[in-house]
């Protein structure tokens, strides 16, 4: 059964750092941050400066929200309201395939996925959907499993 959240509960306050990334979730597009000077992505959209130049001419790369569960892990004890009927849950580090750089580098974003645990694995294909809330100016990115893989692996008890 998919994971549902109760957005209700949740208070998002865009700030200056993250404005423009609310905005493109509420057009259904995912954004990383880019250096001008050196082309370098990251995430999370609220740190202003490039992290290998030390640059702050900054913008936005459009990413199209696909890539692969690099490591996940289970929540099972809520510690925020929104989430205390969603438990268990999902967050996963994914890593997005169309960030990666010349010196290997790979962009990872961190995601709640919609899928239950026992469809979870490393290696597994997933994309980003957006989930409307109740403040129709926060639009809410969630990933879903794509796919299949080979080679993938999965914690057990």
């Amino acid at each position: 059964m998919p994971v549902t959240i109760d957005y209700s509960k949740l208070r998002i306050l865009p700030d200056p750092d993250t404005r423009e990334w609310w905005e493109a979730t509420r057009q259904h597009k995912y954004l990383v941050h880019q250096c001008n000077k050196c082309g370098h992505k990251w995430f999370p959209p609220n740190i202003p400066a490039c992290s290998k130049c030390m640059s702050m001419d900054v913008g936005w790369f459009e990413t199209a929200g696909k890539g692969v569960i690099h490591s996940y892990v289970v929540v099972t004890q809520p510690i925020v309201g929104a989430f205390i009927e969603s438990v268990p849950y999902v967050v996963a580090l994914i890593e997005l395939d169309d960030c990666k750089e010349a010196d290997g580098t790979v962009t990872r974003v961190a995601g709640v996925l919609t899928n239950d645990e026992a469809e979870v694995a490393i290696g597994l294909p997933c994309e980003v959907l957006f989930e409307a809330t109740n403040d129709p100016k926060i639009v809410m990115p969630r990933w879903r499993i794509t796919g299949s893989a080979e080679n993938t692996w999965r914690f057990e008890e």
